[in-house]
């Protein structure tokens, strides 16, 4: 017995709507078969059901002509009276205005047996790949797995709203959560300024510009320690926020060194340029925005004196 060209005629008549023809599927199916499809998580038990949607789905269709342009299957006996049958149906179709496109692949296994000398399908499942699925996965992803990749993607798009998109540094909103759970003692602020980094951009173009800015990210980040926070406050202006800075001239250390790693960078660069800093500590229950007023003040000292050099208050 054929049952793949048994297989590939019923899909025919199924997806051509040919209700004239439906004593052909009719004679196919067994009253009691069961049918389930993931399109739209039909599950159908007995071929009465099926029919009711299948006559039901038929009127909705209008002018859509389902057309095959690929189908593969394959049998396997299971056993003297059944047969089981594997395979995939490709359906393409367009409409005349364009309007409408359907480009569908779907799988599906059919089991028949032989009941009172007639084959009938007692099984019928058919899956339409998930958008996500891999070449060479016969099932999609499970519904744990989608919630847990939603979940990642969640997490993802939320740091990415606290990450600074050129130089990968946390942005202001994310200092501003950090912040909150920070321990103000012994802790000090640094607010960081490129000096005549508008030069860099007018002389040697933006993507230059841009090159200074990721490589003075890079060199705090080294610079610094674990526990300290390097943040890009915008345009040319960085802020460290450093804990556990216990010496009396432990902040002026820091701040020293940020220089001099800064100024070493210049052998590296044919427009690097130099930093001012300026910093203060951290007073208990201050607000983030009048720390930063603070360091802002010790900056300005320092680009109204010399530039390229710190202060702190």
């Amino acid at each position: 017995m054929d049952f793949c060209k048994i297989t590939e005629e019923l899909w025919k008549l199924y997806l051509s709507a040919q209700y004239d023809k439906t004593s052909k599927i009719l004679d196919a199916m067994d009253a009691d078969c069961i049918i389930i499809g993931t399109g739209a998580h039909e599950f159908y038990l007995g071929f009465g059901q099926f029919l009711e949607a299948w006559v039901k789905e038929g009127r909705e269709r209008e002018d859509i002509e389902f057309q095959f342009k690929d189908f593969w299957c394959e049998q396997r006996e299971l056993a003297p009276d059944i047969y089981l049958v594997v395979g995939s149906i490709y359906i393409w179709w367009e409409s005349p205005d364009h309007s409408v496109y359907i480009n569908l692949n779907s799988r599906f296994s059919i089991i028949y047996q032989m009941k009172n000398g007639k084959w009938k399908v007692i099984h019928l499942h058919q899956s339409i790949p998930n958008a996500e699925q891999m070449e060479g996965e016969y099932y999609p992803r499970t519904l744990r797995s989608q919630i847990e990749r939603t979940q990642e993607m969640v997490v993802h798009m939320k740091e990415l709203a606290h990450r600074d998109a050129l130089t990968n540094l946390i942005n202001y909103r994310g200092l501003q959560e950090i912040w909150d759970l920070w321990e103000h003692e012994n802790s000090c602020i640094f607010v960081l300024d490129l000096d005549d980094f508008k030069l860099v951009n007018d002389t040697y173009g933006h993507i230059a510009g841009n090159e200074v800015l990721k490589k003075v990210s890079d060199i705090l980040l080294k610079t610094m320690r674990t526990n300290d926070i390097v943040c890009r406050m915008g345009g040319d202006e960085f802020i460290v926020l450093c804990s556990h800075v216990n010496e009396e001239d432990g902040a002026h250390k820091l701040a020293q060194r940020l220089l001099q790693c800064i100024h070493s960078a210049r052998q590296e660069s044919p427009y690097w340029i130099g930093v001012s800093i300026g910093g203060t500590w951290l007073r208990a229950g201050e607000t983030l925005e009048n720390a930063i007023a603070r360091a802002d003040q010790a900056l300005y000292e320092v680009k109204k004196q010399s530039k390229d050099g710190y202060a702190l208050i």
